[in-house]
């Protein structure tokens, strides 16, 4: 997942930091459809700034560890959160033995990987009946999908998924789907010209794309009960 949109100065705007929609809200209603008992082991892929990982630890007492590409990022998530751990890595080729996770989240960067890749990868390191927490943007009309293709691959708008596309992911790996929920809401709430600032993107552009495929965002929880 490149690193330069989540770097950019334009963040940090927002006074939470939060780089996606809904925030710690979609974090922890997902989080909510999870049987978490304190001790399991959580990975954050994407963890930016580390707050997602801090909430799962403190309200859920998980062992969390996060990882991001970007080496600034992970420079201040350690710095503010002295007690959890944090590592350089790509959610493609995850550092972690398999079946060693209970809980892996990944919010809004699915979007920024091949994506079946990355959930065979996802698989991997789950145990049986570990946990997947997914949000991110996802195209609610498929014939629009091109029109977001023709953006640059920095944008995670630019590889938002069909609905379809990603539950047929998800089985394939092996994943039982809990719940798919549809929070486009919050697009509303976010501040899309921050996006277009860091990715270089005319808000034209990218607002155009997003109309034409009617961009959604979305939570799903699936669980995992086959290694095939």
């Amino acid at each position: 997942m490149p690193s330069s949109i989540y770097d950019h100065p334009a963040w940090k705007s927002r006074p939470d930091q939060l780089m996606r929609p809904g925030g710690l809200t979609v974090t922890e209603q997902a989080l909510a459809y999870c049987d978490l008992q304190p001790g399991m082991r959580a990975l954050d892929v994407g963890c930016g700034t580390g707050k997602s990982l801090r909430q799962m630890t403190d309200t859920h007492q998980l062992a969390g560890i996060g990882i991001d590409t970007s080496a600034n990022l992970i420079r201040q998530a350690r710095g503010s959160n002295a007690s959890l751990r944090f590592a350089q890595a790509n959610g493609q080729t995850l550092p972690f033995a398999t079946q060693s996770m209970d809980l892996l989240m990944s919010e809004c960067t699915l979007s920024m990987f091949q994506m079946e890749q990355a959930l065979a990868e996802y698989t991997r390191v789950l145990k049986q009946r570990g946990f997947l927490v997914i949000n991110d943007v996802y195209a609610r009309k498929e014939e629009g999908v091109p029109f977001l293709r023709e953006l640059p691959p920095e944008s995670c708008i630019g590889g938002a998924m069909p609905e379809r596309i990603i539950l047929e992911g998800i089985k394939r790996c092996g994943l039982r789907l809990i719940v798919f929920q549809d929070c486009s809401a919050h697009l509303k709430e976010f501040p899309m010209c921050n996006l277009s600032n860091a990715s270089g993107l005319s808000s034209f552009d990218l607002l155009l794309a997003a109309a034409k495929a009617k961009l959604g965002y979305y939570f799903l929880v699936a669980q995992k009960v086959s290694d095939e």
